[in-house]
Formats: C-alpha cells, sequence, structure tokens
C-alpha cells in the first residue's frame, strides 16, 4: 500500500469510519501477528495480542498521532504489544528461554555453561527495559541496529547508545563469573 493510500486510510478511521478500521484489520493482522510471534510464539496469544493491538487501535483514534506510516506505526505497536505481554507473564526469563531464542536447548549442556547461561539471565533481568529489549532483538534476534531503530521508533544513535550501555554492565556483572569459567576451561583441558 502507498503511503499516501494509508494516510487516507489514517484519516477515514481518525473520523471513526468502521470500514477504514475493517480495511486496516485486513491489510495488517499477519505483519502484527508475525512481528509479535517472533516473541511470544504461542499461536492464542499472538491472536489475543494482535486484535489487542487492533482494538487500542480504534479505541485512541481521535488522539493518536502518526509519524512514520501507518504500517510502522501498527508494527511498533505489536512490538510494545508483546512486550508488555512478556514482562506480564513472566517477569524473569530462565536459561532455557533464552537458550530457546539463540537456538535450541540441549539438555546434556555442561553445567558451567548452564550457570553462565544464569547468570547471563540475572545480569539481563538487571538491565532497564528498554536497553534489554534493544539487547535480545540484537543478540538474540539478530536484527540490525537499523531494523531494531524501525521496530522501536528510536533512531540508530539511541540503539547504538543503549548496546554500548548493555554491553559494559553486562562485562562487568559477568566479570568475577567469567574469569572463573575461563580458569576452569583452562584447568579441564589441559588435565
Amino acid at each position: 500500500m502507498k503511503d499516501q493510500d494509508s494516510f487516507v486510510l489514517w484519516q477515514r478511521l481518525s473520523r471513526g469510519d468502521q470500514m477504514a478500521m475493517k480495511e486496516i484489520f485486513t491489510l495488517y493482522f499477519d505483519d502484527v501477528y508475525r512481528s509479535i510471534f517472533r516473541f511470544v510464539k504461542q499461536r492464542e496469544a499472538c491472536e489475543d495480542l494482535a486484535q489487542e493491538v487492533f482494538l487500542k487501535l480504534w479505541r485512541k483514534r481521535e488522539t493518536i498521532q502518526i509519524k512514520q506510516t501507518l504500517k510502522g506505526y501498527i508494527t511498533t505497536m505489536a512490538y510494545h504489544e508483546a512486550m508488555g505481554h512478556l514482562r506480564k507473564s513472566s517477569p524473569v526469563q530462565t536459561a532455557e528461554d533464552l537458550s530457546h531464542h539463540a537456538g535450541g536447548y540441549d539438555g546434556n549442556q555442561d553445567v558451567a555453561k548452564l550457570e553462565l547461561e544464569e547468570k547471563i539471565v540475572q545480569a539481563l533481568n538487571g538491565l532497564p527495559p528498554r536497553c534489554k529489549s534493544i539487547f535480545v532483538l540484537s543478540r538474540y534476534e539478530g536484527k540490525s541496529y537499523r531494523e531494531i531503530g524501525q521496530i522501536m521508533d528510536i533512531s540508530v544513535k539511541t540503539v547504538e547508545n543503549q548496546m554500548s550501555k548493555a554491553l559494559k554492565t553486562l562485562r562487568v556483572d559477568l566479570h568475577e563469573y567469567l574469569n572463573v569459567l575461563l580458569m576452569w576451561l583452562i584447568i579441564s583441558f589441559l588435565c
């Protein structure tokens, strides 16, 4: 859809046109669902959250100021809905959850690796919410800084600053543990 067409559609919606809402729902539901599914991974929850995005769009139609494309705005709403759901449903992720994002969990992994994963989760949960979200999008979802900026509606420079803050915090929080783990690995290798 062209930007101009989506602008006209948005104008119709902001005036309370229910047909415009139906068109927006039809056009963007799949995109919203996929955006949420990247984080939530539960079909029923994703459907509910996607519908909630459109309900919020309808309820706030008179006050919302769109400064980007309609699709970009709705996709950003989807991202925030998914993050809100994750914060409410499991405020503390386990190492298994983060391993799943990183490519799967193998029950035969070394105890040391599991301990490290737990320490990483604890360190991540200590980050401010936006900083944590940016780190997860970058490191676990493989998004570029530009993509993260678009998803979260922030500048690339802000993404860079938040990633720098996250990495610095993680280095400090994990420093002692990583040194012990490194020594353990060296001793294990030599024996």
